[in-house]
């Protein structure tokens, strides 16, 4: 039997100010996206809203981005992704202190090595880009068009693809994963290239950036309308937050997080100073505040926005 072919048309929902920019554009039918995803880590729950309030992820989510999808026309989604089996994925915070009991060290978050390297990342593609995917495929969808929040001036996050065209105004992109091709080499298997391969019914494209607006657009357009967004918007621990972004959590918040980092034996350290985290805010404190923005030093599409 014939099936036709189903086009959804989804932006990718963070819960940060460019996100739910984006959810204001749909409302006001400027982007043609009619479905909001957000992808469910379980490791968002000290997440500050531009109001000075702090609630979990999914708190924000049931409280602003339902109601506001409902008035607005828009299909409003949280989901987590599920492994093989069908079965929802651990909250990433208890798969971290799992593997920590475990192994001594997590595998799935760029920790920082006390040696100066720093841990493959795979939080991203199995907790965010698999549940979107995953969601979009039981939506029945054959082609999935994704709007991204990165703004203009970190338009170097964008995630993996290549132009491929236009969708509607926006410049559209393929999107494409990395496969490493391996050889044996002095009987050690060595990565000799990366391969980007295309993701076939998977394309996206970024609002902000062909429209030149910066993170200070989206909040104060979203102030004007009376919409909170999250300050922080990232999961609680991610080693990507700048020691700013780290000051932002609660004290209790900290204290469970370098607790989780002590179990380690000081060979890993969610900051790139590689001591304590504590520690590393101690000395963070101790220096004249700068003006900068924070950053969030994550180079995909789909964490921090």
């Amino acid at each position: 039997m014939y099936i036709s072919p189903k086009t959804i048309d989804m932006l990718s929902n963070g819960l940060g100010s460019q996100s739910m920019f984006l959810m204001l554009m749909a409302g006001r039918g400027v982007i043609p996206a009619t479905v909001s995803t957000t992808a469910d880590t379980g490791a968002e729950n000290d997440c500050l809203w531009s109001t000075g309030e702090r609630s979990s992820a999914a708190e924000y989510f049931e409280r602003v981005v339902h109601p506001y999808g409902i008035k607005n026309g828009i299909d409003t989604r949280l989901v987590r992704a599920v492994d093989i089996d069908k079965k929802p994925l651990l909250p990433l915070m208890e798969q971290v202190a799992k593997a920590i009991a475990e192994k001594g060290r997590p595998e799935s978050i760029p920790l920082y090595g006390s040696r100066g390297g720093q841990q493959l990342q795979s939080c991203t593609d199995k907790w965010k880009i698999r549940a979107i995917r995953q969601e979009a495929r039981r939506m029945g969808a054959t082609k999935l068009i994704t709007a991204q929040g990165i703004h203009f001036a970190e338009s170097g996050r964008r995630s993996k693809g290549y132009i491929i065209g236009k969708h509607g105004e926006w410049t559209l992109y393929q999107d494409t994963y990395t496969r490493r091709v391996f050889e044996m080499i002095d009987g050690k298997k060595i990565c000799v290239e990366k391969v980007e391969v295309p993701v076939k019914w998977c394309n996206h494209y970024y609002p902000l950036v062909d429209l030149r607006y910066g993170r200070q657009t989206a909040q104060d357009e979203l102030s004007k309308e009376g919409i909170p967004y999250l300050v922080t918007s990232q999961c609680d621990f991610c080693p990507h937050n700048d020691l700013d972004r780290w000051m932002r959590h609660t004290p209790q918040v900290l204290v469970q997080i370098a607790e989780m980092e002590a179990t380690m034996g000081g060979k890993f350290f969610f900051t790139p100073e590689r001591v304590p985290l504590m520690e590393a805010l101690a000395i963070k404190a101790a220096k004249p505040k700068l003006t900068v923005e924070a950053g969030f030093g994550c180079g995909n599409s789909y964490c921090g926005v």
